[in-house]
């Protein structure tokens, strides 16, 4: 993949592959834990120096290892296992025995969370690349909506050294403080943008009467991820 930084903007979109997954390629699977896409886990969380230090908060999606699938450069496939996704790190970790290992971001094009029957409940996706948002092409992007305009999400997280004390015992505490940033992907642009009805439909940019009679059709108030997905399900029938 080649992706420039000569532009002010510059996007490289490579979703498509992967965001059109049927079960059918699952066949093509690559093991868990290859040796040729994973390293150990070393984590690059830093080190707490003091042992009056609190630190609150943590540095994962999700709060348990969940089942889930990986999406590998080579458009292989692994079989379903545990992984939880590190935001601070932005790497996709798994447990491999009582070792932690973390998938290669050069090898990884995404992932899904999967429920027991093996569907896809959540999907993150690589390979965009916009230098104004400080996106790199390994950087992954939780993908809300997936049609000819499409909804995203960067999570992050930092960790804030000695961000304040205890209220009660005065002690110094550190935090990983989480962020999340809501982009639309539309005609090759990624634009930043907010759970609110004024932006959504700014960042959209025409359809402006028709998007405004199906939001009150539809009493929607696009202050959650799923009121934009049905106005963006409904912008697309109309283009």
């Amino acid at each position: 993949m080649s992706v420039s930084f000569t532009k002010p903007i510059q996007i490289v979109t490579v979703l498509i592959p992967l965001l059109i997954l049927t079960p059918s390629l699952i066949f093509a699977q690559s093991t868990a834990g290859s040796n040729a896409h994973v390293d150990i886990w070393n984590s690059e969380t830093p080190v707490v120096q003091s042992s009056n230090e609190e630190v609150r908060g943590d540095q994962w999606y999700r709060d348990d290892w969940t089942p889930g699938r990986v999406i590998l450069r080579d458009n292989s496939i692994t079989e379903i296992h545990d992984i939880n996704y590190n935001t601070y790190e932005d790497k996709i970790i798994f447990r491999d025995g009582n070792t932690l290992k973390a998938y290669d971001p050069a090898q990884v094009r995404g992932f899904q969370f999967v429920d027991e029957n093996g569907n896809k409940t959540q999907e993150f996706v690589t390979g965009i690349s916009d230098r104004q948002h400080g996106i790199n092409p390994y950087n992954l992007l939780r993908v809300i909506y997936n049609g000819d305009t499409k909804f995203l999400a960067q999570h992050e997280t930092n960790f804030v050294r000695n961000s304040g004390r205890d209220i009660v015992s005065n002690r110094p505490y550190s935090e990983y403080d989480d962020s999340m940033t809501y982009f639309l992907l539309k005609d090759g642009k990624l634009t930043k943008t907010r759970l609110r009805k004024r932006n959504i439909l700014r960042e959209i940019g025409d359809q402006r009467k028709a998007l405004n009679d199906f939001i009150r059709s539809s009493d929607l108030r696009l202050r959650s991820e799923e009121d934009v997905a049905t106005l963006l399900t409904y912008y697309d029938q109309i283009n």
